[in-house]
This record gives structure tokens, C-alpha cells and sequence, in this order.
């Protein structure tokens, strides 16, 4: 297989405002070989980062259609790009992400090999790359019980509001804390933990990356989630959503930006933060355990939370047995900006990151 082929295949995705950069040790010309034939990776060069109909790619390509539909396809079952159905017989390919896109597709097809190179990947270029980054991809979003009384809540910040209009549901195995038992260091919470909702569900259904389930179901995931320690977190901006991940402090990648490596710029941080009532505190710890995000100390016989680290996710408010802590909201000039939608997201990561997009 041409080394070239693949340099050139890791110049197109690193034109996503999120990013696949080059290592020097080369770790993501292996992945890239592992995951994309030759003539997979050429006709990567013929997509582009929106959706378009089979015809217009197999034109742009100079090749038969109906084999250009049969690659494309087959290249879309293996996560490899996305695929749009808007009727069964309009259907639409289009080019995915690194991260959020096609690592994520191959949570069903994980060896020990391959985590290797993924694990590898993600500290050699993904780590450094976010760094540079000032937009938050991640927000947080608390546990809807802990704020429901708050008259100023909106409904971008509660969960039920982001699944209850949505008619499509699907669960995945979470792919950081899969990785990490495969590796044999992951934790024992919820592993099927992920949600994704409309179109996203279509195409993790179709692929077979997860498993269809209804809209009692998915609340139950996210019961689970809160009863587990899971934070939930989604897309940052304010329109309609088409995932929840459930993560935790000791697999998730975003998490681990700032957990291990000292970087909070990853996460966006709910409109609320936790406080602490020393006069009924007990000093039990339980909240120590809850949080994901280390924000929380001892500090003599009672528990200090760190108003800086908090992100405000709840999960401590809802366990502490003397109702010590609770959620309190921002002042307006605290909050954590939210974009209006997915679009204006994906625009000012594109300025942060200097790659325009949509690009040829």
C-alpha cells in the first residue's frame, strides 16, 4: 500500500476543524492503513464534508455509479464515512470527523491491536491538538432534578427537554470505557451509556454500532447513568441535539483532557455550580467519590468544593445524605457561552482552528 496514498488521506481529514494531525512517529498512517483500502482511500478524495447523492460523487470521480454506490456504501457500514438516508431511495454520503466520526464508528470492531494505535493516537496528536483549541466541544448538562425549581433553566441544560420531541433512539457501548477494559484498566460502570437520537440513531442502527431502544429506555439509561456516577454531556450549543454521552472521570477522553492533562478548555460547564453547607455536612466523603472531575477535597471534617474545577454536573448534589450541597446558577457574566446551534459550533471551531469549512 502507498505511504503517499495515506499521507495525502491524513492532509484531507486533518482539514476537519477538529483536527487528525501528524505524529512523528507515523502512528496514524498505520491507522489509517488498518482501516481504509486503497481504493477506499482514494475515493475519500471525491467526498466532501456535506451531504451528496451517489451520482454526484461517482461524476466528480469519473467512475460507474453503480459501483461508486456499492464502495460508498460498504465504506459507510464500516464507519469509515456517513451516510444519509432522507427516503430509501435517496440517500446521501458525506465525509466524517476523526472525533466525533469515524473512531467512535468502530466501537464494535475494537481489538487489542487496534486500541494500541488509537491509544497511541490520541496522546501523540490528539492531546497536543487540543490544547491549541479554545472552543469547547463538550458541554455539561446537571441532573435535571438537582435544578428542576430553577425558573431561569433552559431547556439546551435539561435532559428530558433534549430527547422528548426526538421519535428515533439508539444506545451504544460507550467506546472510551470499552477501550479501557479491553486494555484492562477500565471501570465497571455503565458501558452501554451512549444515546444518540434522529439521524445519528439511523445510521448507528443501520451500521449496527448500537442497539434501537424507546424513549422509556433511553431515560432509564440516563437513570442508570446518574445512579452510576455518569455525567451526561452533549454537543455545546443550544439547538437540537442528536447525542448524550455519559462519561466518567477515569475513561473518558474529554474528561481526561482536563483530569489528566491539565486542560479544562475542552469542556463547557453547565450554568451551574455546587455549594457546600459546612454547618450540615457530615465530612461522609460520599461526594468525593461522585465527582468525576476531582473538584472536590476535605478540607478538616468537612468536604471544600473547588468553584474553579466544578462543572456542574450535580452528581454530588443527588447522593449526599444531609442534603449539604446544592446546584446555584451563574451570574450572567460567568456563564459558559453556548452557540445557537450546530452550525454556528462548527463555524467557531473552524475560525479557532483556521480550517474553513466547508472545504473541497
Amino acid at each position: 500500500m502507498s505511504t503517499e496514498l495515506y499521507k495525502k488521506l491524513r492532509e484531507r481529514l486533518d482539514k476537519f476543524p477538529q483536527g487528525f494531525p501528524e505524529t512523528k512517529s507515523g502512528v496514524e498512517i498505520k491507522i489509517l492503513k488498518e482501516l481504509f483500502t486503497p481504493e477506499e482511500a482514494e475515493m475519500m478524495f471525491y467526498l466532501r464534508p456535506h451531504p451528496e447523492t451517489v451520482t454526484t460523487i461517482a461524476d466528480r470521480a469519473g467512475k460507474d455509479e453503480k459501483a461508486t454506490g456499492e464502495l460508498l456504501y460498504h465504506m459507510s457500514q464500516n464507519g469509515l464515512i456517513l451516510r444519509y438516508k432522507a427516503t430509501p431511495q435517496e440517500i446521501y454520503y458525506f465525509l466524517a470527523p476523526w472525533m466525533i466520526g469515524i473512531w467512535e464508528f468502530q466501537v464494535n470492531r475494537l481489538t487489542p491491536e487496534n486500541i494500541k494505535l488509537y491509544e497511541q493516537f490520541y496522546e501523540e496528536g490528539m492531546v497536543p491538538l487540543a490544547k491549541k483549541k479554545n472552543v469547547a466541544g463538550f458541554r455539561a448538562i446537571p441532573i435535571e432534578k438537582e435544578i428542576e425549581e430553577s425558573s431561569e433553566i433552559e431547556p439546551f441544560e435539561k435532559v428530558s427537554a433534549i430527547i422528548e420531541h426526538q421519535t428515533r433512539f439508539a444506545v451504544a457501548e460507550c467506546i472510551c470505557r470499552k477501550e479501557s477494559r479491553m486494555a484492562g484498566h477500565g471501570c465497571d460502570k455503565l458501558l452501554e451509556g451512549c444515546l444518540s437520537f434522529g439521524p445519528a440513531a439511523d445510521y448507528f442502527i443501520e451500521n449496527g454500532c448500537a442497539r434501537e431502544i424507546t424513549k422509556d429506555e433511553a431515560k432509564q439509561v440516563l437513570a442508570k447513568a446518574e445512579e452510576d456516577g455518569l455525567i451526561h454531556f452533549s454537543s455545546n450549543h443550544k439547538g437540537e441535539k442528536i447525542f448524550i454521552c455519559n462519561c466518567c472521570g477515569c475513561c473518558c477522553k474529554a474528561l481526561a483532557h482536563m483530569n489528566k492533562y491539565g486542560n479544562p478548555k475542552t469542556i463547557a460547564k453547565s450554568n451551574y455550580y455546587a455549594v457546600l453547607d459546612v454547618e450540615t455536612c457530615t465530612g461522609c466523603e460520599t461526594c468525593l467519590e461522585r465527582c468525576q472531575v476531582h473538584a472536590i477535597t476535605m478540607a478538616e471534617e468537612y468536604a471544600r468544593i473547588d468553584k474553579e474545577r466544578c462543572i456542574g454536573c450535580g452528581l454530588c448534589v443527588s447522593t449526599c445524605p444531609t442534603e449539604s450541597i446544592s446546584m446555584r446558577r451563574k451570574a450572567p457574566e460567568a456563564l459558559s457561552p453556548a452557540y445557537a446551534d450546530n452550525q454556528q459550533f462548527m463555524q467557531a471551531l473552524s475560525k479557532d482552528t483556521h480550517k474553513p469549512l466547508p472545504f473541497d
